[in-house]
């Protein structure tokens, strides 16, 4: 009867984890941090979890490792909250926390352009000269989802 149980359960919980799934993909997105002043691109990966078509969340990580947020978009807005490294060395010692916000457009299926402002409230000069992407700046990005 324990047996007939369990797998009952193992039963219902395949087939309702089936039902539910969402689609989850790996995205790789370039970067340019300060477009304004720079054009110097950096590169990002992360997950982006599809929520119901119009609305999604998910994370990114930039290839340093310096500059870690969550997402929360939907149709063409984003939000980004998340930490920044500032210390000289980049070794973790100086996190802030960093918060950005913006637009997208989906060019193509899986092929988007994002324009976002990203602050660090917290970044004083000294943050900054040791890490320009704590000051305040605009963003430009093209990411590609697989």
């Amino acid at each position: 009867m324990k047996k007939n149980i369990i797998v009952c359960l193992a039963l219902i919980l395949c087939v309702s984890s089936y039902l539910h799934a969402r689609t989850l993909s790996p995205t790789f997105s370039i970067r340019y941090e300060d477009f304004v002043n720079s054009t110097a691109p950096s590169a990002a990966i992360g997950l982006k979890l599809d929520v119901d078509g119009d609305r999604y969340t998910g994370f990114q990580v930039n290839s340093d490792g310096t500059d870690t947020r969550l997402l929360m978009g939907w149709n063409w807005g984003v939000i980004g909250v998340g930490a920044i490294d500032v210390s000289a060395a980049g070794d973790g010692s100086d996190i802030l926390a960093h918060y950005t916000f913006g637009v997208g457009y989906e060019i193509l299926d899986g092929l988007t352009t994002n324009f976002e402002y990203c602050m660090t409230p917290d970044a004083v000069a000294a943050d900054i000269a040791n890490n320009a992407n704590a000051d305040t700046r605009l963003r430009l990005s093209l990411s590609v989802s697989f």
